[in-house]
Order: structure tokens, then C-alpha cells, then sequence
């Protein structure tokens, strides 16, 4: 009984702690496994973190999260990259990242110019562009564009490659491959299409920077998801290292440079510290893969075959109060750190599952299994970390930094402020997966200057159309702040959102959301274009394409100075004022003819009621006649032809015989030359004037033999032995004594 009674109360508590446990566990989300970067600005340009209300100077290669914000003045160009997807923006263009995780990427343009390049989707993974006339949802991988009017509803969806879905308040539009569509209001009823644009200056920039993208020589060796792949072509090589396989040397470092040395730290949530790098190319080194030292400093990048996972630095911290009384810097706080190498597990310091624990180590690096179950089990616990793992780099030398901790706080730069430790000191601190530094305002700003380059507030409070809820808004730091000085350096618990077609529709008042359960109008088929009606003002029937008195983009408008502008948006005005009379007056004009003239045009049918006229076989006659069979046939039109050609000349067989003379067939076959030819050689005479030519030059032997000669005299045989004879007797008196004559 009584180990029956003991076996019911372990049960009991078991069951209970896994009760509780769990529903906690799973209260909390995973953070996305991908950011955005900007990876090209020309022009002002202006950022503002999620929550706050601060425009800054765009900083390159800090992340941008959900909730981020980014405006483009005039002339302004920003190019975004989003895993294997790349977002440009053009002149006075307002931006928003709605949502962005794993599957989801939620765009918001209350106005201005967007080019979207998307290389591959994955199963189960959309993109979507909320604006304040519709929502776009991209269905396929492709090349788009969109312009939304800052002054009206006005908003034209351009494909050139792929497909979409214009949702609007109450129907939807199928927007294909090569069609350029505008809508001038939220009902989608009102559409006029075209053809695909002429490519102006900011297509032109999108096009070289795809071509980039596309040609990049890293792609071979990296996933074309590893944001920052393109720009470490210009900065360094890939080579072979043993061991690791394929792995980036960089090229244009100083003596003393170390990875995570030269940039700052800044404060993100739910990643925590999060490592910004100075370098045009220092993006995916920092975020993704390993650092190896093999004399000098290389990037090993994960499996290629897998989708990397961001993560926000992937190093290990050194840190504690024993150890800043060791090294004499206990009143600042000093954090120091090193780069992981291969095969290393990251810890991170936010809470995770053990799915994103395990896809942000294997798809990262080549790492042991058994190994990230161990250090998760000892991370799920809430230890101290990983402290008796042995890491490769903490004692190569120059591989540790080390900064007073306010600089790390306040997002200086790192190089400057680096402290100068002996081998004792690095030694001496402990390993942890967090840099115990509480965060400030200062933290969240980054190292960007506050900047003028801020959109209009009409900008940022349009309201746009969404198909899926996004998430509530980010709440300001201030909010939150005391939380974090609770647990210095450890990210807030991010609580489980609903599924993105679970949210409430009502959750931010800024969107308005389509509802779901609506019954689908297909507008295309079933409510005519602008085009079909009759031609707006300004647009040419013919080409199918807009013109310059209709709104096609921000750049096109924005770009001529303010008076010109004025001017000619009065003139807009005005043509368009000038449209609508026409509109109503042929709208109106339909109802009075109705009742008036369409009886007497219902009469003019008549003949066709006579069917006497009709069964007359005379008109039939005619018909037939006035087909004029006789005229078809005729054929003097052919016969001119012909005697314009000339056909006795081409009759003419002399000029193909006289080809066939020339040939003359029989004289070529003749072999009498090739007889002479034999005759002439005689090679039992050769043989003879090789022998001659070690005494006497080769012409001469060769004139001796004279062929001709031979043939043409006709003696007889005895003539022919006594000139023979007398000609040895001449040669027998000139040849010196004691010589032989030859045989």
C-alpha cells in the first residue's frame, strides 16, 4: 500500500508540473528567424525604431524589425533586403514593416513608389502590400512595382514577372504577368489597364541592382536567403580551408582587426544586444556562419543547401564581478567578447524553443546534435550558461575585445574605447550568453544622429487596407524600461501572438482589415475598365499606355521645382474637373435617349422583319454578281507580270549548256599531261644527278638532262652513242690527272 500510495503521488506531481510547465513554455514565441537590411541609400533618407517617434540617419547594416519605419525624400533611392527578396523605394515614399517572421512579410506604402523583387517563396511563406486604396498579395516569385498617389486613392500595380491579388473593400483582382493596372478607388471597381511602362530612371536602378544581385560570385557558396551575400565580392575572396571547406578572407582589414571590433552594440527587441558592423560587407559575417583563424582572419558560412537563420552576434560574453576587480575597471562595468568558431553552439540570450535553438546552430554551422541537446537542456534551466566548453578563438591572439560598459550601453564605437588586456585577464572572466548591461533610450537610437528627414504627418496618418491582421503596434521603450533594469542584459519573454488569420481585425486603428467571409466579385469579368467605356483624359487608346497628364509615379512629379509642380497639378485639376462634367453628361445623356429615340431605332429593324423582300432571288442575284467571279479570275494582271520577267531569256538553255562546255569533262580526263609528266621524271636519271650534285651544282645537272631536247631529236642509236663518246672524250681533257671518270 504503501508503494502503491508513493507511485500515485510522483505521478500526481508529474503530471502536475508538466501541467503548469508546459502552458508556460508555450506562452511565450520564438523570435524570426529573419530581419531586413539596408543595403543601399542615395539621396536623405530617414529611419525611426519600432515604438518610437525619433527620426534618425539610416545607419548601414542595422537590422530592421517589425514595426521599423523608413521615408525617402525627393531624388531618394533605398534598397532593402528581405532573405532572398529585395525592396526598393523611390522619391517621397513612406514605408513600414507591418509584420516580417519566418513565412510572413507585411509591407506598408501610404504613398509614393515601391519595386519588389522576390527571387523565390517558399512553401507556405507570402508577402503582402498594404496601401490605402488595396492590399497586394504576391503569389509567385517576380519583378513589381507599385505607386500610390499621395493626393488622391489613385494606385497602379505594375507586373512584369509573376502574379498577385488586388483586395479591395469589397472585391478582389488578378493582376498577371505583363499587365499594368490602376485603381482609383477602394472598391476596385473603378480600373483602367496598360501595357507594361517605358522603363524610367528608378526602374533603370532597380534593373542594375537585380543584375547584381544575380551575378554575385557568392552565390555559389551561400544561399541567396543570407542577407548580404552580394557585397562581399567586393571585398575579399573565397578559398579552401582545411577542415571547414569553402570559407571568405577578407582583403581590406587593418593589421590589428578582429571580427566584432570595429562598429557598436545597440538594443533590439526580442534579440537583445545586437551587433552592428562598419564595414559595407560586415553584415553576414556578423549574423550568420563562423570565424576562423588560420594565420589570418576567415568567415565560414553554413550548409548552402539550408535556410540560414539570423542571429543578432554570434559570440560569447565575459563578464562578472570577479573578474572587473581583476582587471581594475570595476567602477565601469567592462563587457568583453569573442567571435564562436566552427562547431560551436550560440546561446542566445532571449528565450527560445528548442526547435529555433537547434535551426539557429545546424543551419549556421556543422555542429554535433548530441551537443546542442545538452547545452539546450542546461539553457532551458535557466544555468549559467556554457562555461566548460572550450572555445577556439578566446586565445588567439587579438581575437578578444573588451569594452567599459557604458560605451557598450550607449552605442559608441568599440574601436576606439577597446580596454587592453593581458592573456591572465582574458583567461580569468566567465563565459555567459548575455552581457549583463541594462539598456537606455540611447541603446535603442543606435549610433544615427537625430535627422530632419521626416515624412508629412498626413503620410503617416493615412489609413491603409490590409488582407491579413498585423500585429499591435510596438509599444515606446519608456514603457518598458524599469522591466529590463530588473534583469540587466535578458530580453523581455515575447508572449505568443495569435496566427495571422487568427488576430483580431480591430487591433490597430491605423488598418482596416478585409474581412474574410465576403462573397468574391471577379471584377475583371464582370464590371469594364475605364478602357472600355470610353478614353480618359490624358491616356492614349492606342499605345495602352498612361501619360504624363495622368499620376504614374513620385518621381515624375516630384522632380521639377515647386512653382512648375503647382502649375501643373492646377492643370491636373482642371482636366480632370473637365473629365467628370463628361462623365456625367454621358451618363445622363443615355437616360433621354432611352425614352425618346431608342422606339424609333427599334423600328429601323423593319427590313429585316420583310421577309418577302428577304426570299427575293433578285438581291440574292446581286449579291452573287457583285462578287464579280469573271473579274477574280481574270488574269491579264499575271500576264503583265509575266512580260515584265522576260520569259524568253529565262527559256534560254545557251548559257547553262555553255557552262557545260566549259567544264569539257573529256579534256580533264585526259592523262597524256600526267604521261609526260612520268616520262619526265625518270628516276633512273635522278638517281644519277644526286650522285653529281656531291661534285657539281644542281643546275647544271639539271640542264644536262634537258628532256626536251632528248624528245625533239630524232638521230638513231649509233649517233646517239658517238655524240655520247665525244662528249666523254671532252670532259676525259678537262678532268685533272689521277681522277676517275664517273660511271
Amino acid at each position: 500500500m504503501w508503494t502503491a500510495s508513493r507511485f500515485i503521488v510522483i505521478t500526481a506531481l508529474v503530471a502536475a508540473s508538466l501541467g503548469f510547465s508546459l502552458p508556460t513554455r508555450a506562452a511565450y514565441a520564438d523570435p524570426s528567424g529573419r530581419v531586413a537590411r539596408i543595403s543601399d541609400v542615395r539621396g536623405d533618407v530617414g529611419y525611426s525604431p519600432a515604438g518610437e517617434d525619433v527620426w534618425l540617419d539610416v545607419v548601414r547594416n542595422r537590422p530592421l524589425i517589425r514595426g521599423d519605419r523608413v521615408w525617402t525624400e525627393r531624388n531618394a533611392r533605398v534598397e532593402m533586403q528581405v532573405g532572398s527578396a529585395a525592396i526598393r523605394l523611390g522619391s517621397d515614399t513612406s514605408f513600414q514593416f507591418l509584420d516580417l517572421d519566418d513565412d510572413f512579410a507585411q509591407l506598408e506604402l501610404t504613398q509614393g513608389t515601391l519595386n519588389l523583387r522576390v527571387r523565390r517563396l517558399f512553401r507556405g511563406e507570402s508577402i503582402e502590400v498594404a496601401t490605402p486604396t488595396l492590399a497586394f498579395a504576391i503569389h509567385r516569385a517576380g519583378r513589381y512595382r507599385i505607386d500610390v498617389d499621395p493626393r488622391s486613392d489613385r494606385t497602379t500595380i505594375v507586373v512584369w514577372e509573376g502574379a498577385g491579388t488586388a483586395y479591395g473593400r469589397d472585391d478582389d483582382f488578378d493582376v498577371r504577368a505583363g499587365e499594368s493596372v490602376r485603381f482609383y478607388g477602394a472598391d476596385l471597381g473603378d480600373y483602367e489597364m496598360f501595357g507594361l511602362p517605358r522603363a524610367d530612371a528608378f526602374d533603370r536602378y532597380c534593373f542594375d541592382r537585380d543584375q547584381r544581385l544575380d551575378r554575385s560570385v557568392s552565390l555559389r557558396y551561400v544561399d541567396d536567403d543570407l542577407i548580404g551575400y552580394a557585397d562581399l565580392d567586393d571585398y575579399g575572396s573565397w578559398r579552401t580551408t582545411r577542415g571547414h571547406g569553402m570559407a571568405w578572407y577578407p582583403t581590406q582589414v587593418a593589421a590589428d582587426w578582429a571580427p566584432y571590433r570595429d562598429g557598436h552594440w545597440v538594443w533590439q527587441e526580442p534579440f537583445g544586444w545586437t551587433w552592428v558592423d562598419n564595414a559595407p560587407w560586415g553584415f553576414a559575417p556578423s549574423h550568420y556562419g563562423r570565424w576562423v583563424h588560420d594565420g589570418r582572419w576567415c568567415w565560414v558560412p553554413g550548409p548552402r543547401n539550408v535556410r540560414p537563420i539570423y542571429a543578432p552576434a554570434l559570440v560569447a560574453f565575459v563578464g562578472g564581478r570577479n573578474w572587473s576587480l581583476s582587471i581594475g575597471a570595476q567602477s565601469r562595468s567592462p563587457v568583453g567578447w569573442f567571435p564562436l568558431g566552427p562547431r560551436e553552439v550560440y546561446v542566445p540570450s532571449y528565450r527560445a524553443s528548442r526547435d529555433y535553438f537547434t535551426r539557429v546552430n545546424i543551419n549556421n554551422t556543422v555542429i554535433n546534435n548530441t551537443t546542442i541537446i545538452n547545452v539546450y537542456n542546461n539553457y532551458a534551466a535557466n544555468g549559467p550558461g556554457p562555461t566548460s566548453m572550450r572555445y577556439a578563438n578566446r586565445n588567439v591572439p587579438g581575437a578578444f575585445t573588451a569594452v567599459p560598459g557604458d560605451v557598450f550601453a550607449n552605442s559608441r564605437p568599440v574601436r576606439g574605447a577597446a580596454l587592453r588586456l593581458d592573456e591572465r585577464a582574458i583567461m580569468g572572466g566567465d563565459v555567459g550568453r548575455m552581457a549583463p548591461i541594462a539598456p537606455n533610450i540611447r541603446s535603442v537610437l543606435g549610433a544615427g544622429a537625430t535627422s530632419d528627414v521626416r515624412p508629412v504627418r498626413e503620410a503617416l496618418a493615412r489609413q491603409v487596407i490590409a488582407r491579413t491582421p498585423p500585429p499591435p503596434e510596438a509599444q515606446p521603450f519608456a514603457a518598458r524600461e524599469r522591466l529590463l533594469q530588473r534583469n540587466p542584459g535578458r530580453p523581455m519573454d515575447q508572449p505568443t501572438q495569435p496566427m495571422s488569420g487568427q488576430r483580431d481585425a480591430g487591433m490597430r486603428q491605423d488598418v482596416r482589415v478585409v474581412p474574410e467571409a465576403r462573397t468574391r466579385t471577379d471584377v475583371r469579368s464582370e464590371r469594364p475598365s475605364r478602357n472600355d467605356v470610353q478614353p480618359m483624359p490624358g491616356s492614349d487608346r492606342r499605345s495602352n499606355a498612361p501619360t504624363t497628364d495622368v499620376y504614374t509615379a513620385p518621381d515624375a512629379t516630384r522632380t521639377r521645382p515647386d512653382r512648375q509642380r503647382m502649375l501643373d497639378d492646377a492643370r491636373a485639376q482642371q482636366v480632370q474637373r473637365e473629365a467628370a462634367t463628361r462623365e456625367q453628361r454621358t451618363e445622363a445623356a443615355p437616360q433621354t435617349y432611352e425614352r425618346t429615340a431608342r422606339p424609333e431605332r427599334i423600328e429601323r429593324t423593319a427590313p429585316m422583319e420583310r421577309s418577302q423582300t428577304m426570299e427575293r432571288s433578285e438581291p440574292m442575284e446581286r449579291v452573287e454578281r457583285i462578287e464579280r467571279p469573271e473579274r477574280v479570275e481574270r488574269s491579264a494582271p499575271m500576264e503583265r507580270a509575266e512580260r515584265y520577267e522576260p520569259p524568253q531569256p529565262m527559256e534560254r538553255s545557251a548559257p547553262i549548256e555553255r557552262v557545260e562546255r566549259i567544264e569539257r569533262p573529256e579534256r580533264i580526263e585526259r592523262s597524256a599531261p600526267m604521261e609526260r609528266v612520268e616520262r619526265i621524271e625518270r628516276p633512273e636519271r635522278m638517281e644519277r644527278a644526286e650522285r653529281v650534285e656531291r661534285f657539281e651544282p644542281a643546275e647544271r645537272v639539271e640542264r644536262m638532262e634537258r628532256p626536251e631536247r632528248v624528245e625533239r631529236t630524232e638521230r638513231s642509236e649509233p649517233e646517239v652513242q658517238k655524240s655520247a663518246e665525244e662528249e666523254d672524250d671532252d670532259n676525259d681533257a678537262t678532268r685533272p690527272r689521277g681522277e676517275r671518270a664517273p660511271r
